[in-house]
């Protein structure tokens, strides 16, 4: 698959899906993640961070920067503002 053969909006519609099927994963509540949730989903959908050598403490660290307001829940706000700064990371990464 390329870039070309997704719009922006298929790429955001997926995260809002990830976002909700992980978010149902443990509890009833598609609004918010749990820490476990968040973990599940982090171990999975970000395979380069999972596969590195320091994984736990690099999800502990995503998991812990996610959640802004520190209620140990991360609403979907909280996913995509934190989302927007990995976006930027990655892309950083990419560029050297």
């Amino acid at each position: 698959m390329t870039s070309k053969d997704l719009t922006v909006e298929a790429m955001m519609t997926l995260m809002i899906v990830k976002f909700e099927e992980y978010a149902k994963k443990r509890d009833s509540d598609a609004n918010t993640l749990n820490p476990d949730e968040l973990y599940d989903l982090a171990k999975a959908e970000f395979p380069t961070i999972s596969g590195s050598g320091k994984k736990e403490e690099v999800l502990k660290g995503i998991i812990s920067k996610m959640d802004a307001n520190h209620d140990n829940k991360v609403t979907f706000k909280e996913f995509m503002s934190f989302s927007a700064t990995l976006a930027i990371v990655l892309r950083e990464s990419l560029k050297k």
